[in-house]
């Protein structure tokens, strides 16, 4: 299996779970990929009966609908059957809590499901992992990080796929033989170099700020076309609307996302004249048309000028909404990108637009919602604020349309195969997730992601054929804990306070000190949040993004308890 994110490894544990072997080759040093930063949720159609008026065909139609003229009905139709399952296998097996639930943008209906303890990816990620180790310490897989595949082997006389090269990051070559291969790796939304596929089919959104990481290059697509594997809706890159602006670093080209719950709990959109200008709960596309519609040749042609710039919008949540998303509030707050408010001339003021225009803007959105419906469209109004807004209190930050998703890709069919450029089956190779086209046609819903790595890296997980194991390995350059790090030392507050730089980095989390300073390049958030804890406690910090369960994962980077004085 080639790549670690969710595609990755809900292909593996199924294929471990029924008894064979698995060796998964990652090219970055942290497992998870973009998968670990998804936090909006897993959409789910109808688990337990709990539909909330929900049916499958709402939740198909509002996929298509998204989809557009591309839509492919046999991959959406395999998506939505399996979202129940999906997410029962989710809770059950990799043991996530996915017990909250929200209404995203392009949803008839409240049918995306998060953690009630962190975001929905991180924990994901860290549950289905930690369920994938278990079988590498008893000798029946294999992970190797820091590895990179260069090309696939094929045998000679049949040309089914046989085996993988790769390269460590060291240079040592190595050459991986299996029975099938899968391709999970991803996206190429990160990639904006010369011959990239980002400039090849879309060359006028090479300047957009991206949220991808920087390993989003493509590689999977890169291997599979080599062996001939066709290609569909290549063209098919997702802005989303809402990337964060850091007020610390403005430009910076990799954004966080503000995530779609956000508008879900009722955040609304506001431009620089005080004003809606859209149903924030449309279809990412919709929305983030109506942001770049701003721009005058944009708003003329609908094509994007490479060199105009980006526009930028405020995202407002009231204390009502901002309560029904505190895990997400918590965390953009924590991170300086979100700012809290005291009433509605303390907002305008920070927005920088006149009073009495914001003012008409909150009494129009209220009026709408107590008939139901506003002028954009708009029939779901959560998270209202006060009718007196000058006691209201609110969260706001600056966000951006962002390069986000890649809907094109490799293309399979419904069951996972990778198919040439005739539509027939290159047989010994397979492929999951965002490597994958076709699933989400133009446009695809927020919550479908994790949803659709779930699913078709399980159905290919359940198809392959599986052989007795007969040989042992070990977690490629992750080594047992040694006893020395396993004994606790106290650790006092003036010792911890010592280690405070970005080449000696302490933090406290829950009344334990871990030394991250290798660990920050490889953090899905950015190096710099973890950072700025450097000698401090980040309890808080921490809570806000994930589970307590978390740190299991950090016995080599534990140092001992932290003692405070009486």
């Amino acid at each position: 299996i080639v790549g670690s994110g969710l595609a990755g490894f809900a292909a593996a544990l199924n294929i471990l779970d029924r008894g064979g072997t698995v060796t998964i080759v990652e090219k970055e040093h942290l497992l998870g990929g973009n998968s670990n930063k998804a936090s909006s949720g897993i959409n789910s159609c109808c688990p337990n009966g709990n539909d909330f008026g929900d049916i499958l065909e709402a939740f198909k139609n509002d996929t298509i609908r998204s989809a557009g003229e591309a839509a492919r009905p046999d991959l959406i139709d395999t998506l939505i059957r399996n979202s129940e399952s999906a997410l029962s296998w989710l809770k059950d097996r990799v043991g996530v809590d996915l017990s909250r639930l929200a209404q995203l943008g392009g949803h008839s209906y409240k049918r995306t499901h998060r953690p009630s303890n962190g975001m929905a990816g991180a924990e994901i990620i860290y549950g289905i992992q930690k369920a994938v180790k278990a079988y590498v310490k008893e000798g029946k897989a294999s992970i190797f990080v820091d590895t990179k595949v260069t090309n696939l082997i094929t045998d000679e006389k049949t040309g089914r796929v046989i085996g993988v090269s790769a390269e460590t990051l060291d240079g040592e070559k190595k050459t991986l033989q299996a029975t099938n291969i899968v391709l999970t790796t991803g996206g190429f939304a990160a990639d904006r170099s010369s011959g990239s596929y980002l400039e090849k089919y879309r060359p006028e959104l090479l300047n957009m700020p991206a949220t991808a990481g920087a390993f989003s290059t493509g590689d999977g697509v890169t291997l599979a076309k080599a062996l001939g594997a066709g290609t569909v809706d290549m063209d098919k890159v997702q802005l989303h609307p809402t990337g964060w602006v850091d007020p610390n670093d403005p430009d910076k080209k990799s954004k966080i996302l503000a995530a779609e719950l956000m508008r879900g709990v009722g955040g609304i959109l506001i431009n620089s004249d005080g004003e809606r200008f859209c149903n924030e709960l449309g279809t990412r596309a919709y929305v983030t048309n109506a942001m770049l519609s701003h721009n005058q040749h944009f708003s003329e042609t609908g094509l994007w000028d490479i060199s105009a710039q980006i526009p930028t919008f405020s995202l407002v949540l009231a204390s009502e909404a901002a309560r029904d998303g505190d895990k997400h509030v918590d965390l953009y707050t924590h991170k300086g990108l979100l700012k809290r408010i005291e009433g509605l001339n303390g907002l305008a003021q920070w927005m920088n637009v006149d009073i009495e225009a914001l003012r008409a803007t909150y009494n129009s959105y209220l009026n709408s919602s107590s008939v139901g419906h506003d002028e954009f469209g708009k029939v779901s109004f959560r998270g209202l604020p006060n009718a007196n807004l000058d006691d209201e209190v609110f969260y706001a930050g600056t966000v951006t349309p962002v390069l986000h998703y890649c809907m094109g890709g490799i293309t399979i069919d419904a069951e996972g195969s990778v198919l040439n450029q005739d539509g027939q089956k290159i047989p010994g190779l397979h492929a999951a997730g965002e490597v994958t086209g076709g699933v989400h046609g133009n446009n695809r819903l927020g919550g479908n992601s994790l949803l659709e790595c779930t699913v078709f890296g399980t159905i290919v997980g359940k198809k392959l054929p599986v052989k007795e194991r007969t040989y042992k390995s070990t977690l490629s350059q992750q080594p047992e804990v040694s006893e020395s790090k396993k004994n606790d030392r106290e650790i006092s507050v003036e010792e911890l306070e010592e280690h405070n730089e970005e080449g000696d980095c302490w933090v406290a989390i829950h009344g334990k000190v871990y030394d991250l300073t290798e660990f920050v390049e490889e953090h899905p958030g950015g190096a710099e949040s973890v950072h700025v804890l450097a000698g401090d406690d980040g309890s808080e910090a921490f809570a806000a993004a994930h589970s307590e369960d978390v740190l299991e994962d950090f016995e080599d980077e534990y140092l001992g308890v932290l003692v405070t004085s009486q």
